[in-house]
């Protein structure tokens, strides 16, 4: 809107220059003979310098008729010598007989050439405000009612530039053109205009052109745009800003833009369409009408609804936004996008979206907002609190979503990939985005009814999230998820040169298996129980995440497993192997260890856990130990002690020697291949070591019983 009153108010100013040429030059013989008073009379109304180069040409009948070329109006005092506006060629006419009624009809305006270049210093301070003060302190007293018409106005090869020395930046349209009908009284105006847009960066950002039926009665501050109609190609914003490119210079107080036309970028452009019935605004009253505006950005259509107030002060822009269900896929198409490939081949493929919005000059909020993306919908309040800090606010539902469907397909290689396997080769680590974390500002809250990540199955999740300063903070977390419960904080601090986080994190009855697969990729201990981990780490990277990570764990598990180990077969072949018997048969389906219970805690201190009271009850047997595990490598380092209190009846025979038993157990080697060697040779030579002492020592007392009794008899002789 201030735009409209800018172009009024310079329009105005030029219509003004040429009517006072024109009355100087009817009072005149020959008007090139005195443009020293042309001049002169032009900076007594305007105050501003005003040059004419070219020929003053006059015609009195049957039009009062005058052309001029090369024409420059200077800038007010304190804005440099630049021209406020240069006129390649301008014409006006005015119909001699209709004067004498009282009636002014006024032939096309044209102007050819025009360059005008506004320039804002702040609110109260710019270039053109002069103007506007001029025709109201110099305006004369009407003395009767008169008739004007105009038979249109034709503006080509034009240039229009609004440079904001405050803000630091440029507005510039080139190869402007506008084309009206005629103009006065209360019928519609025929309008059409097109331009080049561009930011003073040498780039063309976007090409324009629009047409519309104008109405502006009489009298009236109340301006109707009917049928308009508008398209053009987006180019796209250019990398640097003005101050920063080729094209715009900041010379200190001021931003000088060069004169070569914008290039074209290369690449696609977006194409997009505007339309409306019907656009009502109110000058006066700084009001916008309800209206409704039909979009078209390449392939997505959007339909807003909108009306406004306050529009040339704090506006206030309110309404409905909304975007029929559409194809993502096709979009990026048209957009010139590469569409991921994603696990599932029908992801993607529906979006649509309704919202209310309300937006001023600080703030912009959506309510009521309805969000699909394939089967998922997102719904709740979302906003910006502060545009200048994109100060992000949002409470949001998500009824549920399966991110699975979104990841890209695994690899051959990565699909052969065992449960638990050590990756063939070390990934590149991926850098954490620092920059992003430290420039969020997002405060919100966000509800998941249900949701796949990974194969595991999330419920009722409660997100709450805030970033700040480089800080975020996720939590305090809840969420039911591995059949039980989860609650959760975690706090990613990216301010200092290298980031840390911190976990503060405890579960609940969740199956232990689906855990230990999303924390460290390995399916070996399934089991119901109760876990909690106080975490630390610091790095850029996520490989440096995980390589410093430190803390404490403790967990406790019932009723589960350790798979990929048979603790009881192991110590039966051992057996088999020192006794030189046959080796028993190794029982069907993957190998593993049941328990009743397992429990412990853990330090884990640069990347590697530390155990040092595992206590585990099997069946038969009772272990405990300590060892470690290296978290990156997996690398398994356990010393066991593994008590027989029990004999099954199947191995009550062959396992005799075993009974009561504590026998050494040593783990290595890595958790997709541990190594168990249950040390029975050593316990069974240990025993019968034992055994052999106490028969030594059995015969010995024998002996000296025997040698006593023999010396007694002998001495009682």
């Amino acid at each position: 809107m201030r735009a409209l009153k800018i172009a009024a108010i310079v329009v105005g100013a030029l219509v003004g220059v040429v009517v006072i040429a024109a009355v100087a030059v009817l009072l005149l013989v020959d008007p090139n003979d005195y443009r020293d008073d042309i001049a002169k009379l032009v900076q007594k109304q305007t105050g501003r310098p005003l040059q004419i180069h070219g020929d003053l040409d006059l015609k009195l009948f049957p039009w009062i008729a005058l052309e001029v070329r090369d024409v420059t109006l200077g800038n007010p005092p304190g804005y440099g010598g630049e021209p406020f506006l240069t006129v390649s060629r301008a014409s006006v006419g005015v119909k001699l007989l209709p004067l004498l009624r009282k009636q002014v009809e006024v032939r096309r305006v044209s102007v050819e050439g025009l360059a005008v270049t506004l320039v804002s210093r702040g609110d109260e301070d710019n270039n053109w405000k002069d103007l506007g003060q001029a025709d109201k302190e110099e305006s004369p007293e009407p003395r009767g009612p008169l008739s004007t018409r105009i038979a249109g106005i034709d503006i080509s090869k034009s240039t229009l530039i609004y440079r904001d020395e405050a803000e630091k930046s440029v507005t510039r349209l080139t190869g402007l053109e506008v084309h009206t009908g005629a103009l006065g009284g209360s019928d519609p105006v025929e309008a059409e205009a097109k331009f080049d847009y561009d930011d003073g960066g040498g780039a063309l950002v976007a090409h324009i052109e629009s047409r519309a039926r104008i109405v502006m009665p009489p009298g009236s501050s109340r301006i109707e745009v009917r049928n308009l109609d508008a398209k053009g190609d987006w180019y796209g914003s250019p990398d640097e800003g003005p101050e920063k490119s080729a094209g715009a210079v900041d010379s200190g107080k001021t931003l000088t833009v060069s004169s070569a036309p914008p290039a074209k970028p290369a690449g696609k452009p977006i194409a997009f369409t505007v339309g409306s019935p019907s656009l009502v605004l109110d000058t006066e009253a700084e009001t916008l009408a309800p209206a409704t505006l039909e979009v078209k950005l390449g392939a997505l259509p959007v339909k807003v609804s909108a009306g406004g107030e306050k529009l040339f002060s704090a506006y206030v822009v309110s309404g409905q936004i909304e975007v029929p269900k559409s194809s993502p896929r096709d979009l990026m198409k048209a957009f010139d996008i590469e569409a991921p490939v994603t696990k599932d081949p029908k992801a993607l493929s529906a979006f649509a979206l309704k919202s209310k919005f309300r937006l001023t000059e600080t703030q912009l909020q959506l309510t009521a907002l309805d969000l699909a993306l394939d089967e998922t919908t997102i719904k709740g309040t979302f906003g910006v609190d502060d545009l200048e800090a994109m100060a992000l606010r949002f409470d949001l539902a998500v009824n549920g979503i399966d991110l699975d469907r979104y990841l890209e397909p695994a690899r051959p290689e990565e699909s052969k990939t065992t449960a638990g396997s050590a990756p063939a080769g070390e990934a590149a680590p991926t850098g954490l985005p620092l920059d992003l974390l430290r420039e969020l500002n997002m405060k919100g809250r966000l509800r998941v009814g249900h949701a796949k990540v990974t194969d595991l199955q999330f419920t009722d999740v409660r997100l709450p999230l805030e970033a700040k300063d480089g800080r975020a903070h996720m939590g305090p977390t809840q969420a039911k998820l591995f059949g039980g419960t989860y609650d959760g904080d975690i706090v990613l601090d990216a301010k200092p040169a290298r980031a840390t986080l911190s976990m503060d994190e405890h579960v609940r009855g969740i199956d232990i298996g689906a855990l230990m697969k999303a924390g460290f990729d390995t399916a070996r201990v399934v089991g119901k129980g109760n876990a909690n981990a106080r975490l630390t780490a610091t790095g850029n990277t996520d490989a440096a995440m995980f390589k410093s990570l430190a803390g404490k764990i403790d967990f406790d598990v019932k009723d589960g497993a350790i798979t990929g180990l048979d603790l009881w077969y192991e110590l039966r072949r051992a057996l088999a192997l020192f006794k030189r018997q046959a080796l028993p048969a190794r029982p069907a389906g993957e190998p593993k260890t049941a328990f009743t219970a397992m429990a412990g805690s853990a330090v884990i201190d640069q990347g590697v856990l530390r155990n040092d009271d595992l206590i585990v009850d099997m069946t038969h047997l009772r272990a405990k130990g300590k060892g470690t595990l290296a978290l990156e490598s997996q690398a398994v380092d356990y010393r066991l002690v593994t008590e027989i209190y029990k004999l099954p009846e199947s191995d009550e025979a062959a396992m005799a020697d075993l009974k009561a038993a504590e026998i050494p157990v040593t783990i290595t080697g890595t958790l997709a291949d541990m190594k168990v060697r249950p040390d029975v040779e050593g316990y069974l030579k240990a025993r019968f070591k034992k055994e052999v002492d106490k028969k030594v020592d059995e015969k010995k007392e024998e002996l000296r019983k025997k040698l006593a009794d023999k010396l007694k008899g002998l001495l009682g002789n």
